[in-house]
């Protein structure tokens, strides 16, 4: 037997193997018509709840980023106004 013969029986099996997992089986499953609703009005307070915490937040974001932008401008103005020095 050789060795490519014995990578293609092992690639075989693997693939025999794995699609016998993932082939899909009845679920006998009922889902209440009414936790559609439950799970929506969940998911907008949760989206609405991070909105609000991220513009919350975002002032400080820009308040940090305008420091950032002042520092930078001092740093190089004062380079720039002053040659010799390091």
């Amino acid at each position: 037997m050789s060795v490519i013969s014995g990578k293609i029986e092992l690639a075989a099996l693997m693939f025999l193997v794995f699609s016998g997992l993932f082939v899909p089986s009845p679920a006998h499953a009922y889902v209440d018509p009414g936790t559609t609703g439950l799970l929506t009005q969940l998911l907008y307070v949760l989206f609405y709840g991070v909105l609000g915490v991220f513009f919350y937040c975002l002032r400080y974001i820009k308040q940090i980023v305008a420091n950032g932008k002042q520092y930078f401008v001092n740093v190089f103005k004062g380079k720039a106004e002053h040659p010799d020095k390091p």
